[in-house]
């Protein structure tokens, strides 16, 4: 009930006796020739007055309607082809449609789905893909708040989306409907294979490999062997225990060539098993030589000498091979990078020779260091050389963006020794460390990088990287992190096979029997992940000629791109890195087999699952009359009674105003007539 003060309905019954009142006072003592003159302006004033209150006061009435709800019952068909031979469900969907007493107590609707949701109208048993968690999901979206059952009808077989086994739904009771044969073959899957990519020659690699079984759950062993070129190369017995239905194996493997390669695991088959096709899965890897050969090159004898060389073999792949300016010309065959330390006009003839054997060159300069010979070979470098040496202390690029630095602390460091003049390089470039010179910070770079007509080029100007490196040590109370950044520059210096930094994984065949996806990992100039790239994918259809332009996705260590919703064919595609010109084509087969191997089986322990976290029972095709019988007696699903109240205005606005000048023009009218103002 409302408080008086807001109540409308009593405002108007006080407003109205005083209108009239307020009223026959105006006129009160007024004299007319006419008996009824007197009365009419009285009532004209009283209605005008009335009628202002109903516009200022606004009263409402309530208007109260009772409809019947009926509860929506929304049935969700699997339409994947490992059901299309099932009469159950079939009589299932004919018998429920017609059926009065269902359709007298709810709202039926009727949802297919396979890789998408859509309203059913006819059985088709088509989809060669099946979405059960995405189908529910999106169900549930589209019904809303709107009250009912949900029942689904599947095998259980899913071959992408979410899993449906953990959903529940805050809005309906979700009822799971097993449709084909609750006891599955005996069946041995091998559900994924992975290793790095990237692999060493003549090392050894890990891969993992994820095998499935489904049916009993008996013990069995059988053998997991490994392929390449067609020849047997690793065997190993693998033994499910009772129960368990999972297994994560971990071995090695082992190439002896460089470059990319395969391997073809098989699981063998056991007694009884009929699905066949899950039991293999390739692996592919890109086999790399990563010994580095790097010349060390000097003419005199320094403490930076033994501290590089020490830094750098920590990492067993890599070789250095001192030498003195002359002996060097015999030594660079099967050469990766060459380090000149404190070049003089000596190492003329070196350096001419590096340059026509396109040798990458790793520059330390100092004092000594004869810049004209080193200009003569890359004029890029340029250097003001003014004879006066001073303490160069290092100040960080923050904008560096070559490689991720294993050592940081470079404001720590003591001052390297080098010539003042200003060092540039007038090409592309980055650089780490640029030099401070009595605390004033300047343009000259200290620790540059640069490629420059396809070699590589790392300059250093400063020596005294020894104290560097027990600096270092005093910090971290240990040389690993600063041999580590040593080893990151050796990296970059050392010449590799040419090969992009682009790496693509991908089946050649992708069978529709599992998810279909496209793996691909950048690498920076060191060869380390880099993540913070962008990547896009252009796919087309060869025989639609459709062009498909997609991102790929960071998904851990390596991009992504789901290819399950493409349809069958053959693809040709490019995958870039953009704002580089870094690509890499290939080609791939979706292949129209169908996915859902296990044709007239379901899969019965999901299903159990969901139905448990559901709180309900798991049902049958075959026992629907149960089904029935509970959701038609079931008291959560009976028709209710909406009320809905609106509130009216009692008269509308206009018609209120409409009628309030009418009123007071009559009585204008009236007055003017009789004399009055």
């Amino acid at each position: 009930m409302e408080p008086l003060i807001q109540n409308q309905w009593l405002w108007m019954i006080i407003m109205i006796p005083l209108s009239l009142l307020l009223s026959y006072y105006i006129y009160a003592k007024d004299q007319f020739p006419n008996f009824w003159t007197k009365p009419l302006l009285v009532f004209l004033r009283a209605c005008a007055l009335s009628l202002l209150a109903l516009l200022l006061l606004n009263p409402q009435i309530k208007q109260k309607t009772v409809r019947i709800v009926y509860p929506e019952l929304s049935i969700l068909l699997d339409q994947s082809s490992s059901i299309k031979d099932s009469l159950l469900i079939k009589n299932f969907y004919h018998q429920w449609r017609e059926d009065e007493l269902l359709n007298e107590k709810f709202r039926l609707n009727w949802y297919g789905f396979g890789l998408e949701l859509s309203p059913l109208k006819n059985l088709e048993f088509t989809s060669t893909e099946t979405n059960i968690g995405g189908a529910i999901e999106n169900l549930d979206r589209v019904l809303g708040q709107a009250q009912g059952p949900l029942v689904v009808v599947t095998d259980g077989q899913q071959t992408l989306g979410p899993s449906y086994s953990y959903f529940r739904s805050q809005n309906r009771k979700i009822y799971p409907v097993v449709v084909g044969d609750t006891i599955w073959p005996e069946d041995l899957a091998i559900q994924r294979v992975t290793a790095n990519p990237i692999v060493r020659k003549d090392q050894a690699f890990e891969v993992e490999l994820v095998l499935n079984r489904y049916g009993s759950v008996k013990e069995i062993t059988t053998q997991l062997e490994a392929y390449q070129d067609g020849k047997k190369i690793k065997s190993f017995a693998v033994n499910f225990p009772y129960g368990t239905t999972s297994q994560l194996i971990k071995t090695e493997l082992a190439t002896s060539k460089v470059g990319a390669q395969s391997f073809r695991w098989i699981l063998k088959s056991v007694p009884g098993e009929q699905i066949l096709k899950n039991n293999n899965a390739v692996l592919s890897v890109e086999g790399v030589d990563e010994q580095r050969r790097i010349l060390l090159v000097h003419n005199s004898v320094h403490p930076d000498i033994g501290a590089l060389t020490r830094g750098l073999i920590a990492d067993e792949r890599t070789v250095i091979i001192p030498a003195s300016p002359e002996k060097a010309l015999e030594l660079l065959k099967d050469i990766d990078a060459v380090i000149f330390y404190q070049p003089t006009k000596v190492f003329a003839p070196l350096m001419t020779r590096v340059a026509q054997e396109q040798i990458n060159v790793w520059l330390i300069s100092g004092p000594q260091t004869d810049w004209s010979s080193v200009t003569q070979i890359q004029p890029v470098l340029q250097k003001e050389f003014l004879g006066v040496s001073d303490e160069l202390f290092a100040l960080t690029n923050k904008d560096f963006s070559l490689f991720t630095s294993p050592y940081n602390q470079w404001s720590q460091m003591p001052p390297l020794v080098s010539d003042i003049g200003q060092l540039s390089i007038n090409a592309p470039h980055q650089a780490l460390l640029t030099a401070t010179v009595q605390n004033q910070p300047s343009n000259s770079i200290q620790l540059g990088f640069f490629e420059h007509n396809d070699i590589r080029w790392i300059v250093w100007d400063g020596i005294g990287l020894w104290r560097w490196k027990m600096e270092a040590f005093r910090n971290t109370k240990s040389h690993e992190s600063f041999d580590a950044f040593l080893g990151v520059l050796a990296k970059y210096i050392t010449k590799h096979q040419e090969r992009s930094v682009l790496k693509l994984n991908f089946k050649s065949v992708y069978s529709e029997l599992s998810q279909a996806y496209l793996y691909a990992q950048y690498l920076d100039k060191t060869d380390a992940l880099d993540l913070s790239a962008d990547l896009e994918i252009k796919l087309i259809h060869q025989e639609s000629k459709r062009e498909i332009m997609r991102p790929m996705l960071v998904d851990s260590k390596q991009y992504k791109l789901n290819l399950s919703d493409l349809a069958p064919g053959i693809y040709e595609f490019t995958v870039r890195v953009v704002g580089t010109t870094e690509q890499k084509s290939g080609r791939f087969e979706i292949d129209p087999v169908v996915s859902e191997m296990g044709q007239g089986f379901a899969k019965i322990q999901p299903m159990k699952s969901w139905a448990a976290l559901n709180q309900v029972p798991l049902y049958h095709l075959s026992k629907m009359k149960d089904l029935r019988g509970n959701l038609l007696k079931d008291p959560e699903f009976l028709p209710r009674e909406v009320v809905t109240e609106k509130k009216l205005d009692f008269i509308r606005w206009y018609y209120a105003l409409g009628f309030l000048i009418l009123f007071s023009s009559v009585e204008w009218f009236i007055r003017k007539y009789n004399g009055l103002t």
